[in-house]
């Protein structure tokens, strides 16, 4: 809501050519509805439009399945951790491998194969299944997501 609120405020100012007296006073009113008495220094002004500024950088999660396979991924490149994990119906028994930027984590064989690791850096993450059967390892599924 309060995003919504200094997108307006700076839209309105710059379609309706108001004078810059009036424009100040609506960027004012803006930041101000967006409760401001509280954290006036997260907040960034140029001229007539206000921002609010984060300091933590910007989580990137991302969760997606490709065969028996899912991945989940949770954070940035400031650091983040993949989980690798069969695909709810679709169990195997093998093991889960994950890897990315700054991590590598080998699973170890079992009926419910899942992994985490933890890295940092920029790059793909990715999850790779392997079942078991006869004595041979079979790539069941490879998800992977961009880490940024």
């Amino acid at each position: 809501m309060r995003s919504l609120l200094v997108a307006a405020a700076a839209f309105a100012l710059i379609t309706a050519g108001a004078s810059a007296g009036a424009s100040a006073g609506a960027a004012e009113t803006a930041h101000e509805a967006a409760g401001t008495a509280r954290t006036s220094a997260a907040w960034k002004c140029a001229r007539d439009v206000c921002l609010r500024v984060s300091k933590a950088p910007e989580r990137r999660d991302a969760h997606g399945c490709n065969h028996k396979v899912c991945i989940n991924v949770v954070g940035n490149a400031s650091g983040y951790t993949t989980s690798g994990y069969y695909s709810g119906s679709n169990r195997f028994y093998g093991h889960i491998n994950v890897w990315g930027p700054g991590m590598r984590v080998e699973g170890k064989d079992s009926a419910y194969p899942g992994v985490a690791g933890k890295g940092r850096g920029t790059g793909q993450t990715c999850a790779e299944g392997w079942e078991l059967d006869n004595g041979r390892y079979t790539s069941v599924g490879l998800p992977c997501e961009d880490v940024s």
